[in-house]
């Protein structure tokens, strides 16, 4: 593996994070602005989930007809500018639409970066796959700190956008290309629902439906319920806890490399199911301990950590990136509505609403994990 090729496929993919992060931090501005409170402006991140599932699929096929760096190139275009262009948002409802495609080129950019991963890594992909996924944390602090320097909201969102063009667009054009340029009527898309494809498509998106489903609703509510119940060294976890999400993430990839994707989604599993339910059990009889659960799940949150690759995997090149996308997508639209839905139901204990929703996602886990490992021969 050359540093051309790391750098090519890592910079876009961080920046994809970067842009699509960015608005959660400019709540409080956008609030002002557009006289609305934090429910309205919350639905511009449900927005972005939707967006990522239609896009994921759409470009994924793109990128099996016509090559990966086309696939690749139309997403960056997509998520940078229209994050820029979100800066000149006249209203709510245009930016709305803007960020719905931001979520459209987001998604599929990381779904095709799954194939090119597949068909450049010879070994070690796990771990790329892991410290991808984990880079996703870093967006997020590089978000924190622009918003944080920055004080007009649309010149961070015209800063990110310009920032993640001009960094991404002549990176992809290093990336190696791997497919050849069939046309979209070629793209076998039905194949994904036939013979034995057929039940690893089931299995894939039960599973990584019910990752989505752990990690959003666990990354986007367990800071506010944490903050609500203050418990011992409130700011040092909310400081610690991305950080163990980030490194988690980069351990399982490496550990699937060495013992197996299954085996190890399989332990991950087991230790996030027994977080989940240690966390509802002291949400409601010791709110005052829950940190330690918390901090577990978010290690355990792995279990998203390298699904793209061992997805991408099971599935020949000719349908790769619409494969994996495809499996993506009710996750994706899971992850968007799961938070407010959470917050709504569970209003009165949002632990209490997060361990069962982390407990049964975590369940879910854990049976397709081994369903999925058993049915197939790529360990």
């Amino acid at each position: 593996m050359s540093v051309k090729l790391f750098v090519s496929v890592l910079v876009p993919f961080l920046m994809s994070a970067f842009c699509v992060f960015s608005i959660v931090y400019l709540f409080p501005e956008l609030s002002t602005a557009f006289h609305v409170g934090v429910a309205a402006l919350s639905l511009l991140v449900t927005l972005s989930f939707i967006g990522g599932a239609v896009g994921g699929v759409f470009l994924g096929m793109v990128a099996d007809a016509y090559g990966r760096r086309v696939g690749l190139a139309l997403s960056v275009l997509i998520f940078s500018l229209f994050t820029l262009m979100a800066g000149f948002a006249g209203g709510l409802l245009e930016l709305y639409a803007f960020w719905f495609l931001v979520g459209f080129g987001v998604n599929a950019e990381n779904g095709i970066t799954y194939a090119v991963v597949i068909e450049n890594w010879r070994s070690g992909r796990g771990l790329m796959g892991g410290l991808l996924q984990g880079i996703y944390f870093i967006g997020i602090v590089l978000d924190a700190l622009v918003s944080g320097v920055i004080r007009d909201w649309r010149l961070v969102l015209i800063s990110i956008g310009a920032t993640s063009l001009t960094l991404s667009l002549p990176l992809i054009m290093l990336v190696p290309e791997t497919a050849g340029r069939i046309g979209l009527r070629s793209v076998g898309y039905g194949e994904l629902f036939r013979g034995s494809l057929l039940i690893i498509t089931v299995l894939s998106t039960v599973l990584v439906s019910s990752a989505f489903l752990y990690t959003i609703p666990l990354v986007s509510l367990a800071p506010t319920y944490l903050s609500a119940i203050k418990p011992p060294g409130l700011g040092y976890w909310l400081v610690a806890l991305p950080l163990v999400g980030a490194a988690s993430y980069v351990i399982a990839g490496y550990a699937s490399d060495i013992y197996g994707r299954a085996k190890t989604l399989t332990v991950l599993s087991t230790i996030a199911l027994v977080s989940s339910v240690a966390l509802l059990l002291m949400a409601r009889s010791y709110p005052g301990y829950v940190t330690i659960p918390v901090a577990l799940a978010y290690f355990s949150s792995s279990i998203f950590a390298y699904l793209g690759v061992w997805i991408s995997e099971l599935y020949p090149m000719r349908v790769r990136a619409t494969a994996s996308n495809f499996a993506f997508f009710l996750g994706r639209l899971l992850g968007g509505v799961g938070p407010p839905i959470v917050a709504a139901l569970f209003s009165y204990d949002l632990g209490v609403g997060l361990g069962y929703v982390l407990t049964i996602s975590a369940a879910l886990a854990l049976a397709s994990t081994l369903m999925l490992g058993r049915f197939t021969s790529i360990d």
